[in-house]
């Protein structure tokens, strides 16, 4: 689980990622749609459309990376803003539909032709002004809460290398992945991970409070460090509770 251009005025979306414009789809030649939306210009609302074809863009860092994901993510422009209930509602002429973020803002976006077609928007369920749309690289969530260390240290190399060529190479230059974090509400009471080594001797981590992403944009979490360093690479980590994320440490 791991450490993923702000969607800002066109709010195509990005964030610690970057923007790009790839093709439609390929089997549809697009014909201007007159969606009217009130408010489509206030600051929480994004066009579809452009995240659709940022979502695309994306894609092509992490379809051979099979341990790392692409997800929009709603960030708080002030990090003391509250980040549960937020939902947003995808409009169209045809296309109404109710896409919930989790309580650290990630949105799983489809990829549905007919909402691109009508340039439909993405409405959220919050007054302008407090939050934006973005984008994250993050690690897979296992099912299972189980994960070997190995397999997180090569989930970060998969992810710094995708940020990297998504257009971060200046700012992430000279760092190295030196572990990951396991990201839990801020009010969790009992967030931490199990350290089970080959001779299944077990060692617990408390949580946290601390930046749950390397690139510090949101507020305080709780969250579980694990240190690549620390811990021998055929160890596993064992969750209790299923995270919100699991991002990346570089230094």
């Amino acid at each position: 689980m791991k450490s993923l251009n702000a969607v800002a005025a066109g709010l195509l979306l990005a964030a610690s990622l970057a923007l790009a414009a790839p093709a439609a789809p390929a089997d549809n030649v697009l014909q201007p749609q007159a969606v009217e939306v009130a408010g489509a210009l206030d600051a929480e609302w994004a066009s579809y459309r452009h995240a659709y074809e940022a979502n695309s863009f994306f894609g092509k860092f992490v379809k051979k990376r099979s341990m790392i994901q692409a997800q929009m993510q709603l960030r708080p422009l002030n990090p003391a803003t509250p980040m549960t209930g937020l939902v947003v509602r995808l409009v169209g002429a045809r296309t109404d539909i109710t896409l919930p973020a989790n309580d650290i803002g990630l949105v799983t976006l489809p990829q549905l032709k007919q909402a691109y077609d009508e340039d439909a928007v993405m409405r959220l369920n919050r007054a302008k002004g407090l939050y934006k749309f973005s984008g994250r690289y993050s690690i897979l969530l296992r099912e299972d809460g189980v994960y070997g260390v190995a397999d997180l240290n090569e989930a970060c190399e998969q992810l710094i290398g995708a940020q990297r060529e998504s257009g971060y190479r200046i700012r992430l230059w000279g760092k190295k992945c030196v572990g990951v974090t396991f990201v839990y509400p801020a009010g969790a009471t009992s967030a931490s991970v199990d350290l089970q080594a080959a001779d299944d001797h077990v060692t617990p981590i408390a949580a946290v409070d601390g930046q749950p992403f390397e690139d510090n944009s949101m507020g305080l979490y709780k969250i579980v460090v694990v240190r690549f360093k620390d811990w021998p690479k055929d160890a596993r980590v064992v969750t209790a509770a299923k995270p919100l994320a699991i991002g990346t440490l570089y230094e």
